[in-house]
């Protein structure tokens, strides 16, 4: 259990960190759909150690349906950039996605495999908290309805995400 809270303590510093730096600049729209795009690919491939490494059949009911998820949203901005003649574009801050990523993924691979699942969850959870207000301030931000429309789209789908992961890991807590 010491691993997963050093884990999780890892995971808030760092998003409290990207936070901060997605705060200083002003993301152009093309810049937040590269944002989505790499935070969509870090969920499905936190699913995707999830569905490798979780004896639990719950834990991989829930990543199979985020890898799904996730995917339909790309899906969806792919199509979204397709119909406006349009292309994602890298930004610092999903470059440190992207980083961030392979950190996390690193440190959740590295969990014992009798604390994976609470680890992954509490993982999501952060993710996801996280992504939230990640979304809520690109929505505020964004000067393209399309954009907005699709963030707008995708935050209920988040909010699940989060209280999905929070009922698991209670569950698993018990």
């Amino acid at each position: 259990m010491k691993v997963a809270s050093q884990f999780v303590a890892l995971l808030l510093l760092i998003a409290c960190s990207m936070r901060a730096h997605g705060q200083d600049t002003r993301l152009t729209d093309a810049q937040m759909v590269g944002v989505v795009i790499v935070a969509n690919q870090a969920d499905m491939a936190a699913g995707e150690l999830a569905l490798r490494r979780s004896q639990s059949r719950s834990v991989q009911s829930y990543a199979r349906r985020l890898i799904a998820e996730h995917d339909d949203v790309n899906r969806q901005v792919a199509a979204m950039l397709d119909r406006l003649d349009e292309q994602a574009r890298p930004s610092a801050m999903s470059e440190a996605l992207t980083k961030q990523t392979r950190d996390d993924l690193s440190a959740l691979d590295d969990v014992q495999s009798r604390d994976f699942d609470l680890a992954y969850l509490q993982h999501e959870i952060a993710w996801h908290q996280q992504w939230i207000a990640t979304i809520e301030r690109f929505i505020r931000t964004t000067t393209s309805a399309d954009v907005k429309a699709l963030l707008a789209a995708s935050r209920p789908a988040c909010i699940l995400h989060l209280d999905q992961a929070q009922r698991l890991e209670w569950a698993l807590r018990r």
